[in-house]
């Protein structure tokens, strides 16, 4: 490569990382998955309790979509334009939510919104506004007479929703509705009218383990792309040392198994930390790692050791969103496998990538000079602001 080319590529590399370092810190929150339980009695009336992040979805734009600095602007406005931007963000989700059983759409008789009163309390609860801010919608009605089985559908922007089911006569059934989706189909036993004798019918078979793994498997994918920005940051920081797959190969290896025990651990109830706590300590193992970069030039003995101890704190993180959608009872490891895996999936489609947009010069001179030091540099300070705004949010 002649050196105005290299010099080409170095502008170019780092314009790119600018470019993300900036988005980074301009959505420096977690994003947070939304959430659902819905309770269906006996005559087939339902309700649905919705937690879900307000000021993404009032802008129009998914949550891992949106930076800090719109959803804190919107959030500062006076309350005439919060209670017009809530009026229109409760018409879209009226439109985009839809509950479809075998006999037709269900109605919805009453939709209870977020109101202006609930963001005022949040925003006086502190100078600077907490992000996310994660309130909960209301939606009661009623499901067709004879219905046997029932699936529920969410406002695309809203992006993936976790749903738990609780039926009349079974057990709660765990369902993820991917973003303007329908969610899997789950069968019901409801009473016919005041007779409360059952509808007879030819029984619908409960979503199998093959369906639920495919759908935890997504969402331990998307948790990485695009939606785990710190977990990129930490993979890319990994990648940045060696230039040898072999060492890349020994943290990744040590970061994975770490991850997996916590994870597990979390779970199962054995172990867990509070995201006060997890998440600073995410944020400085990045600062950690891109440090290390820019001090050393070959993997030292300590360096998957300390990726370990990472890894394990990073999978108290992954475990925060699953805590969050919770694991279908009847399929509990399955799930946790699937989650596991799309996770794995994720961060080795990040390495993938890197790869393809920077590997194939690692054996040059002047790689670690262009690519390394200024990469490393941007991750390091977007780590270290990270870890300060989580730790003064925290102490909030």
């Amino acid at each position: 490569m002649s050196l105005r080319r290299m010099r080409r590529f170095a502008l170019c590399w780092l314009a790119v990382m600018a470019l993300l370092a900036g988005g980074l810190v301009a959505r420096a929150h977690v994003p947070v998955m939304a959430a659902a339980t819905v309770t269906i009695d006996g005559g087939g009336r339902y309700a649905v309790a919705l937690n879900f992040d307000v000021p993404p979805f009032v802008l129009d734009t998914p949550p891992q979509g949106t930076t800090d600095d719109a959803m804190n602007a919107w959030l500062a406005g006076p309350t005439n334009t919060l209670a017009a931007g809530l009026a229109a963000a409760q018409e879209r989700f009226a439109r985009g939510f839809a509950v479809v059983t075998d006999q037709g759409a269900g109605r919805a008789e009453a939709v209870t919104f977020p109101d202006v009163a609930e963001l005022e309390q949040v925003k006086a609860a502190a100078p600077i506004v907490q992000l996310p801010v994660m309130l909960g919608l209301s939606v009661k009605g009623q499901l067709p007479a004879g219905a046997r089985q029932v699936a529920f559908q969410f406002p695309e922007v809203m992006g993936i929703v976790a749903v738990t089911v609780n039926r009349p006569g079974q057990g709660p059934v765990s369902l993820v509705a991917n973003a303007g989706e329908l969610s899997e189909a789950v069968p019901l036993h409801l009473t016919n009218g005041s007779a409360r004798t059952p509808v007879a019918s030819a029984p619908i078979a409960e979503p199998g383990r093959g369906a639920v793994m495919r759908q935890y498997l997504v969402l331990g994918f998307e948790h990485i792309l695009p939606e785990g920005t710190d977990h990129i940051l930490f993979v890319l920081g990994l990648f940045l040392l060696s230039c040898r797959v072999k060492p890349l190969l020994w943290q990744v290896t040590a970061f994975t198994v770490a991850h997996s025990i916590t994870l597990a651990l979390a779970m199962y109830g054995i172990f867990r930390l509070p995201s006060a706590v997890v998440e600073p300590m995410i944020a400085a193992s990045i600062a950690f790692v891109a440090v290390e970069n820019i001090c050393t030039t070959e993997l030292k003995p300590w360096r998957p050791a300390v990726v370990f101890c990472f890894g394990l704190i990073h999978g108290l993180g992954f475990s925060s969103v699953l805590l969050e959608l919770g694991l279908p009872r009847q399929d509990f490891a399955p799930a946790l496998v699937a989650f596991n895996g799309g996770v794995e999936l994720g961060q080795l489609t990040v390495i993938t990538c890197a790869f393809l947009a920077v590997g194939w010069w690692r054996q040059r001179t002047w790689y670690r000079r262009v690519v390394v030091i200024p990469a490393s540099v941007l991750i390091a300070a977007t780590g270290v602001f990270w870890t300060i705004q989580r730790i003064w949010l925290a102490a909030k």
